[in-house]
């Protein structure tokens, strides 16, 4: 790996972690807002290091809830690697995929608190999907296109 693209994988790890810990408080759970995945469509402009940089920073961000029973058990520790087809998905199709991954995470998530807490699996697929949708549409879509047209200035 490139020196440059290895800096973009550990700003984009450590900006993850940083808004996780900084807003942990909504970040786990049936009603969860994770404001670190807006970071996720940005994949569509910085590519590979960004994929693997907020891979990284949701596997740390895991671990520490896990090792703190905030997260919903080994599952959760699969998240990060089971959310790679989806992301490697919006590095291919850009913006369009990032519906993709707001339905992955909210099918996966749903099905941890329905195994683990027997919370009502469509009740929290739709509470999960709503908070996901906040995260990565509402913020992280204008996000990406603002730092687009930046960057094409």
């Amino acid at each position: 790996m490139k020196s440059k693209s290895l800096a973009v994988t550990i700003v984009f790890a450590a900006l993850y972690n940083c808004l996780g810990f900084a807003l942990q408080s909504v970040a786990f759970g049936p009603i969860q807002v994770r404001v670190a995945d807006a970071l996720y469509p940005l994949i569509a402009i910085y590519g590979l290091p960004c994929l693997y940089g907020t891979f990284l920073g949701h596997f740390i961000f895991n671990f520490y809830g896990y090792t703190v029973g905030l997260a919903l058990g080994v599952g959760d520790l699969l998240s990060p690697f089971l959310f790679l087809i989806p992301k490697y998905a919006i590095y291919k199709w850009k913006l369009k995929a990032v519906p993709l991954h707001v339905a992955f995470v909210a099918l996966w998530v749903a099905w941890l608190l329905y195994t683990m807490f027997g919370i009502p699996y469509w009740m929290s697929v739709a509470t999960v999907g709503a908070g996901e949708t906040v995260a990565e549409i509402v913020l992280g879509v204008p996000l990406t296109l603002a730092i687009k047209r930046r960057l094409q200035k």
